[in-house]
């Protein structure tokens, strides 16, 4: 008889699926290291353009085919990977390598690759770090094709994938197979692997270290996507329970969609309003078909990443003008630039500890005429009166008053050419540094509304690196240090008449739900894929009693007790 084995990994895609594993093995390209001689650097360009052409050919084809599959928006992962292969500055600069140097196309590439992902690397950003997994698809496809190897995609209908690492490539070609779930070694929540798995509603679990080398090819194994489970060999029990959570999820589904155009209130009626986290099309046609909720966060990340620079003017305003329209009449707030990684700017120092250096608001405020822009921007598409902005990283009053400044010279250079823009325009902050948390009070006579970025509170709170593997247990959400610091934040926002929202990954936590309603926060914003879970769980508790419960778990010390008492909670009100 099977006996259940059972690994843990990062869930980064909801959902069910049993079936049978498909051990998929990416090949590897060793780079030919040996020097060439004055005759063979012809032959050698030739076979490098011929790569790149051929590469640029595939890429094009999965760009459509994930147009078709996931959208336009989200499709931008491979214009990015083409415009590594297009950028004639960086393809000029391994040409003249080759030429200088006399060594290989292969040597070269993969160098001046490394360099890029090596950038990557250093930076203090879980997303940006996880588009190393980019770089090295794009290094892997040259390289390939120079190799004059083919492009291997096909795996067995209906299968659930267990490998070292997925690319974007590999998740939108094997859609065409019908695949049931992803598992691999490496990955976070951030990577576009994991993003393509979530526009494809298929369960992924991530970041399991060794199940590559622990699954065999065909096994039957179940993947738990909400949990982060992979189980190897399910006994009848096991298979017949999970059988049974899948007939109940398909019905819970259904019931989720009866919430959907209802209000996100409480059985007493206290209002709480629930927006999404946006990045990509996927989740902003989720918008439109969702009860037309807001946006509380909006990521402008992306467009850096898009562009390799600060985009243009032109470009943020083509972008927040959309995402405004799409909303309308909902708010959108949008948040400026929360880069967090010093190689990824024209920074020739490195910083010792990027966790505390140069990010977020510090640099929006050093690069002054790059805020400029993007105020403007902001501003210009603010015309329908519904788009709030939010500063990042804040730790002192003085960034707010700062910030503030510059915004109202923006306004009047926009009032002097005669630009109409909402000149009411709400501002707020992210909290989610200790000492914006110590002054809540001060900081919340400065803006218009609080948001709580409980992803990096957390972390400085109790300073843990959430990403580092031999204390990522330490990364508690529900840490009475956090609770109580949330509770004190919205009390200082409250007193002071601004709302109060959550946009971190603790506000898409169904669990977290009915306290964070407790603890009084007015909103939460969450990732769609959650969005009708978690108002089905507010119109099913009480505000006064929510409110009690937080009172007593605020007065316990042990985050195991607290996370019981909230399970306890939910067996008992829902």
């Amino acid at each position: 008889m099977p006996t259940d084995t059972t690994y843990k990994g990062i869930p980064v895609s909801p959902g069910i699926s049993i079936g049978k594993a498909y051990l998929y093995t990416r090949s590897s390209f060793e780079v030919d290291t040996e020097f060439i001689s004055n005759g063979e650097v012809a032959k050698e360009l030739d076979e490098f353009r011929k790569a790149l052409e051929l590469s640029m050919k595939e890429l094009n084809k999965i760009r459509s085919l994930s147009h078709e599959k996931i959208g336009k928006k989200n499709s931008l992962i491979f214009d990015a990977q083409m415009q590594i292969l297009e950028d004639k500055f960086f393809i000029t600069g391994i040409i003249n390598r080759i030429q200088n140097e006399k060594r290989t196309a292969s040597f070269i590439f993969d160098e001046e690759m490394s360099k890029i992902g090596n950038a990557l690397l250093s930076a203090n950003d879980e997303y940006l770090k996880e588009r190393v997994a980019d770089i090295k698809d794009v290094r892997n496809r040259v390289l390939r094709n120079m190799k004059k190897e083919k492009l291997v995609s096909k795996v067995a209908e209906y299968s659930i994938i267990i490998g070292h690492e997925l690319t974007p490539a590999d998740t939108i070609l094997f859609s065409k197979r019908k695949v049931q779930g992803y598992a691999t070694d490496k990955g976070g929540t951030t990577s576009h692997a994991a993003i393509v798995s979530r526009a494809l509603r298929v369960p992924a679990v991530v970041g399991m270290k060794d199940i590559s080398k622990n699954i065999g090819q065909g096994d039957m194994i179940i993947i738990d996507g909400f949990n982060g489970l992979i189980i190897k060999n399910p006994s009848e029990k096991t298979l017949g329970e999970y059988k049974r959570k899948l007939i109940q999820l398909q019905e819970y589904e259904k019931t989720l969609n009866d919430v959907i155009d209802l209000p996100g209130e409480t059985l007493d009626k206290r209002q709480i309003e629930l927006s999404a986290n946006i990045e990509f099309d996927e989740e902003i046609s989720f918008i439109v078909n969702t009860g037309h909720c807001g946006i509380g966060l909006y990521r402008t990340e992306h467009l850096f990443l898009e562009a390799g620079d600060f985009p243009s003017e032109e470009r943020q305003i083509e972008e927040y003008s959309h995402i405004a329209s799409v909303t309308y009449p909902n708010f959108v707030t949008i948040r400026t630039y929360d880069i967090g990684g010093d190689k990824l700017l024209p920074r020739s120092e490195k910083e010792d500890n990027p966790f505390l250096g140069w990010r977020g608001i510090r640099i929006c405020l050093d690069r002054i005429e790059i805020f400029k822009e993007q105020l403007s921007a902001l501003l210009i598409s603010s015309s329908k009166k519904n788009v709030k902005i939010m500063f990042p990283m804040i730790s002192s009053v003085s960034e707010v008053i700062k910030a503030k400044k510059i915004l109202e010279e923006v306004k009047c250079d926009l009032d002097r050419k005669g630009i109409i823009y909402d000149k009411n325009i709400e501002t707020g902050i992210m909290i989610e540094v200790p000492s914006a948390y110590f002054l809540a009070d001060e900081l919340a006579k400065e803006v218009n509304f609080f948001s709580i970025g409980t992803n990096d509170l957390i972390q400085y709170i109790l300073a843990v690196d959430r990403g580092n593997e031999y204390i990522s247990g330490l990364y508690q959400t529900f840490h009475p240090a956090v609770l109580r610091a949330i509770k004190s934040i919205t009390e200082a926002a409250h007193r002071n008449n601004i709302k109060i929202s959550v946009c971190g990954e603790m506000a898409s936590d169904p669990l977290a739900t009915a306290v964070l309603v407790g603890l009084g926060i007015d909103e939460l914003s969450v990732v769609p894929s959650v969005f009708p879970k978690i108002k089905q769980i507010i119109r099913k508790i009480d505000y006064r009693d929510a409110s009690e419960f937080c009172k007593r778990i605020l007065n316990l010390c042990h985050e195991e007790d607290i996370k019981a008492e909230i399970e306890n909670y939910y067996k008992e009100k829902l």
